[in-house]
C-alpha cells in the first residue's frame, strides 16, 4: 500500500476523482460513455492502468471500462469483469452493476443470470439508478424470477425517481400502453419530457413520435422536428430516418426528395434496416441517385440480412432477373 500511496498523491487523487466523476456522471445521464472516456484515457490511461493494480477502486472501474471498450488498450473482458468483480466484492454498487451487466450478458464471464439478478438486487437496495432499472428489466421479462411487471414497475419508477432517463423512458412506455399498469398519459409525457431534457435521445424520439400520433392528440410537427433534429446531431438512426420521412411527405415543411434521401442514407449508414431499403431502392430505380445497380443491391443486402421481407423479395427479383 505505501506504493499506492506515492502513486496518488493529493493532485493525482484529485484528478481520479473527477476522472471517475465523468465516467459516473455519464453513466447516469445514460450518455456515451466510450467517448467520454476516450477523451480522457489518452493521458490518463497509465494512471489508471497503474492505480488499477494498486487496488484503487475508482481506478478499477475506469480502467476495466476501457478494457471492456477497448479504449485506448487492447479489448479483454475477461480482464475488464475481474476488475468490476473485484470493485463490487469491496461493495462499491457501481461494481455491482457493472459486475452484473457482465454476467447478464456473458462478457468475459461465463453468462450467469441468477448471479447477475444477486448482485443488480445488492446495488439497487442501496439506490444506484442504473441497477435499479437492470433489476426491474429481469424482473420484467421473468428471465430469473416469476415475471411480474408490477413489481417491475415500482424499480423504474425508483430509478426514475433518481432522474435515470432509460428508467423514465420505459415506464412512460408501460404508461402509455397500458397493458401492464394504468394508463397515465400525462405521467408519461413527463417523464419523457424530464429524460429528454436530460439529452437522452431515446426519449427524444419517442416524443418526437408521439407529437406525431393523431390519438394522442394535435399532431405538433414543427416540435417533433426539433426533436428529431437533436436525434440527428448524435447521429440516432430512427430520427435520421424519420427526418427522411418528414421531407419526403412535406410533414411540417416543403416536400423535398433530395433531402429526405439524404437523411435515408445517412440513416441507413447508422445501421437503420428500413432506410437501407429505400436506399437500395433509389439507387436501382435512378430515383435521386443515379443509377447504380450494384450500390442498389449491396443495401438491399444488408437489408434482407436483417429480416426486411420487401429487401429480400426485392432482391431475389432481381438476381433473377440478372441471371
Amino acid at each position: 500500500m505505501a506504493e499506492a500511496t506515492l502513486l496518488l498523491d493529493e493532485v493525482e487523487q484529485e484528478k481520479l476523482n473527477h476522472d471517475f466523476n465523468t465516467w459516473a456522471n455519464a453513466v447516469l445521464q445514460a450518455g456515451d460513455v466510450s467517448a467520454r472516456l476516450g477523451a480522457i484515457a489518452r493521458k490518463r490511461l497509465p494512471v489508471w492502468q497503474s492505480s488499477a493494480e494498486a487496488g484503487f477502486p475508482q481506478s478499477r472501474i475506469l480502467y476495466g471500462e476501457c478494457l471492456a471498450e477497448g479504449i485506448g488498450t487492447t479489448r479483454d473482458l475477461a480482464a475488464a469483469f475481474e476488475q468490476f468483480r473485484a470493485v463490487a466484492e469491496a461493495d462499491y454498487l457501481e461494481g455491482m452493476w457493472l459486475a452484473g451487466e457482465c454476467l447478464l450478458d456473458g462478457a468475459g464471464v461465463e453468462r450467469n443470470r441468477r448471479q447477475a439478478y444477486t448482485w443488480f438486487e445488492k446495488a439497487a437496495h442501496g439506490e444506484y439508478p442504473p441497477a435499479e432499472f437492470s433489476l426491474g428489466l429481469l424482473i420484467y421479462e421473468g428471465a430469473v424470477v416469476p415475471r411480474d411487471p408490477l413489481q417491475a414497475a415500482e424499480w423504474f419508477l425508483k430509478a426514475a425517481n433518481h432522474r435515470y432517463p432509460p428508467a423514465m423512458l420505459k415506464l412512460a412506455k408501460m404508461l402509455i400502453q397500458g397493458e401492464e399498469v394504468k394508463k397515465d398519459y400525462e405521467f408519461a409525457v413527463e417523464l419523457l419530457n424530464k429524460s429528454a431534457q436530460r439529452g437522452y435521445v431515446k426519449s427524444m424520439h419517442t416524443l418526437a413520435m408521439w407529437h406525431l400520433d393523431p390519438l394522442m392528440g394535435p399532431p405538433n410537427l414543427k416540435e417533433a422536428y426539433r426533436l428529431f433534429r437533436e436525434g440527428a446531431k448524435v447521429d440516432h438512426p430512427d430520427s435520421l430516418y424519420q427526418l427522411g420521412v418528414m421531407s419526403e411527405t412535406g410533414s411540417g415543411m416543403i416536400k423535398d426528395e433530395v433531402a429526405a434521401a439524404e437523411w435515408f442514407v445517412k440513416a441507413a449508414n447508422e445501421g437503420h434496416t428500413e432506410a437501407e431499403y429505400r436506399v437500395g431502392k433509389y439507387f436501382l430505380g435512378g430515383r435521386v441517385f443515379s443509377l447504380d445497380t450494384t450500390e442498389g443491391l449491396r443495401w438491399l443486402r444488408k437489408a434482407a440480412l436483417k429480416g426486411h421481407k420487401k429487401a429480400a423479395e426485392l432482391l431475389d427479383r432481381k438476381t433473377r432477373d440478372d441471371a
